[in-house]
């Protein structure tokens, strides 16, 4: 009888030992991730407004644009906490100088911006804005990859030509016409 009493209460305490690993598990909630938020959004703009200064490079104008660009959205939440956003962004339009509106230039972009909001920054990818007359050839374009600080928007790296490239080459190729 001593066997089984020694067997039985060892029996016990494995089974109060396996309870107390397992109790933990019976109040964890499944991980499961929320479904992303997935939606589309087109904007057209045909007045012309503001857009890129060309007077820090020398020149007396400006630019103004009218554009459409359609914004595919991807958006992965924690319960109602926003943790990143993907943007498949498109978008063709018009430079105008402010001066002269009958001087422009077309302009388009292909390209991704991801926000992440726990590193706290905007990465853009892609073909960000080019820009070529009548499609005959290319004056300036901004590709690359480009991170900023998703507060300031302060430029952390950039590959590529930059924008401030394409901004001098736009406005030049509209001082010319």
């Amino acid at each position: 009888m001593n066997n089984l009493g020694e067997g039985g209460a060892k029996m016990r305490r494995l089974l109060v030992l396996l309870s107390f690993a397992l109790l933990p598990l019976a109040f964890a909630t499944t991980a499961s991730a929320d479904a992303p938020v997935i939606f589309t959004q087109t904007l057209t703009v045909s007045t012309p407004s503001p857009n890129i200064a060309c007077t820090p490079y020398g020149y007396s104008f400006n630019t103004l644009a009218t554009f459409t660009v359609t914004r595919h959205f991807i958006q992965f939440y924690d319960g109602s906490t926003l943790v990143k956003e993907i943007r498949h962004i498109d978008f063709t339009g018009t430079l105008y100088r402010t001066d002269d509106l009958s001087k422009t230039i077309p302009y388009a972009g292909n390209w991704t911006r991801t926000l992440d909001v726990a590193a706290n920054t905007v990465t853009s990818t892609g073909l960000f804005r080019y820009s070529h007359p009548d499609g005959s050839g290319m004056v300036a374009l901004d590709p690359g990859r480009t991170v900023q600080d998703a507060s300031t928007f302060a430029t952390l790296s950039d590959t590529g030509p930059t924008q401030i490239e394409w901004q001098m080459g736009v406005c030049a190729y509209l001082a010319a016409q």
